[in-house]
């Protein structure tokens, strides 16, 4: 991916697409760092890391290709070999967002590992399009996620989120393995982990976003009830670097 930033971009979007296989720090993406975290580029792989990290401060390493202004992708594929190592407390993820924390216009469409240490109802790995998270790994099962999934069914304003179904697709899949993820975004979202489904949500009409893959110290928890109403972060305690590692990324 030879060329700068503007170029790149414009290229991509005049071929519907792109792929980066990281042979070096392409300018194509903007390279975000907070707190304890980084990059490393080698051998034809990106390491996102972050930690050790603090309990109180935010630490997060991000790439992304679009802007709150200028979101390039709609109803397209996003596909990345990707593997997690030394899983740690926050989250981590790859796939597409709308680049809003705001709870109702939030649509984010892509795969999120989850895991904090205090009561949280999302402790596992999920596809997730808005508000909706099909677990694909389960890393706790607490009586709040049943009662999550139980007031979704009713009301998802009073759930904050909606649980398609209590039952892992893939429980068995291990994160810090090499795997195939694809998403296929069209008139629904269908996740693919090595060809194999482990997800199909609904999605709303109209959404556009851009490509993002990201490793930090946070889980998110929703205040409907805050003046912003936005997903607020609950940032956790790492006494060991973790590390998304990605061989590449495609958008088609």
């Amino acid at each position: 991916m030879s060329g700068g930033k503007e170029e790149l971009r414009k290229r991509a979007r005049e071929e519907g697409g792109f792929r980066d296989d990281f042979e070096e720090r392409s300018p194509y993406w903007d390279w975000r760092v907070d707190g304890y975290a980084g990059f490393e580029v080698e051998d034809s792989v990106v390491r996102l890391y972050t930690g050790p990290t603090e309990a109180l401060y935010y630490s997060n390493a991000e790439i992304s290709d679009g802007s709150f202004d200028d979101l390039p992708w709609s109803r397209k594929m996003f596909e990345a070999k990707v593997r997690l190592r030394n899983l740690h407390y926050g989250s981590a993820g790859w796939g597409f967002w709308n680049y809003t924390m705001v709870i109702d216009d939030c649509v984010p469409i892509w795969f999120i590992y989850l895991r904090a240490r205090g009561p949280y109802v999302l402790n596992g790995f999920f596809a997730q399009v808005g508000t909706a998270l099909q677990p694909i790994v389960l890393f706790k099962k607490p009586a709040s996620l049943r009662l999550a999934y139980l007031l979704s069914k009713v009301s998802e304003k009073l759930a904050g989120v909606k649980i398609p179904s209590l039952k892992p697709s893939m429980p068995d899949l291990n994160l810090e393995e090499w795997h195939v993820y694809r998403i296929e975004w069209r008139d629904r979202v269908r996740f693919y982990v090595d060809d194999r489904l482990v997800a199909d949500l609904p999605v709303r009409d109209g959404v556009r976003a851009r490509a993002d893959a990201w490793i930090d110290n946070a889980v998110f928890v929703p205040e409907r009830r805050g003046p912003g109403r936005v997903y607020r972060h609950s940032t956790q305690e790492n006494r060991r670097r973790a590390y998304l590692e990605i061989d590449y990324i495609a958008v088609y």
